[in-house]
């Protein structure tokens, strides 16, 4: 269920209340897809209205498309910056944990992690051309796929999602992705990718690491 979507006039997104008030005449857009969408349940006392997209829609919002968009293992591999990630996230294991757990909204157990970067190398993500520390946790997150429902920690199934265009192997990378969205049943949220936090060593600290790595 979509509660936001994107105006084509001024590119921004709104949500399904203030489109309502100041944009009812026009056509809404997903910002995931980029598909039209249409306001439902506008007049019902029993569903949520809502943007809905088309009946063969192949949005990964929508929970039947969920499997199509995991991130894809790199076929063009960078072997050396792979490395370099994959020392850096050691070193800095709490801090990234720390940052994937801020990205859940804190709803986030450290065995869950575990698997989270179980799920990292079974992808082999480590190794995609143009990824670094400050996007990892990110991608990390997507990669995962559904993260569901836990008693006393999350109240429904979530899963987090970039862009519909930005998928396919590295391509992700190459758009310079500058948000991505949370996707649970009651709606859609748009996040800004968020680089500069405590919970993510100083980029002193990354620079460091490449050059003790490339003396080796």
């Amino acid at each position: 269920m979509a509660n936001i979507a994107r105006n084509q006039t001024d590119k921004k997104i709104y949500s399904i209340e203030d489109w309502q008030v100041s944009f009812i005449n026009d056509i809404p857009y997903c910002p995931v897809c980029d598909e039209v969408t249409e306001i439902k349940a506008k007049s019902s006392v029993y569903m949520q209205t809502h943007f809905a997209h088309g009946k063969h829609s192949d949005c990964p919002t929508i929970k039947d498309n969920h499997g199509k968009y995991t991130l894809l293992p790199p076929t063009d591999r960078d072997e050396d910056n792979g490395k370099i990630l994959l020392c850096w996230a050691k070193l800095n294991i709490h801090h990234l944990y720390l940052k994937c757990q801020e990205i859940l909204q804190g709803k986030l157990k450290f065995i869950e992690f575990t698997e989270v970067l179980q799920k990292a190398n079974n992808n082999s993500i480590w190794f995609y051309k143009g990824l670094t520390n400050e996007t990892l946790p990110y991608v990390l997150i997507v990669n995962y796929g559904v993260f569901s429902k836990v008693k006393d920690l999350r109240s429904e199934d979530v899963h987090y999602i970039f862009n519909k265009s930005a998928y396919g192997d590295d391509l992700f990378l190459k758009k310079k992705i500058s948000h991505i969205y949370r996707v649970v049943d009651s709606g859609i949220e748009s996040i800004a990718l968020n680089y500069k936090t405590k919970g993510t060593a100083p980029d002193y600290f990354w620079r460091y690491v490449k050059t003790f790595m490339n003396t080796k």
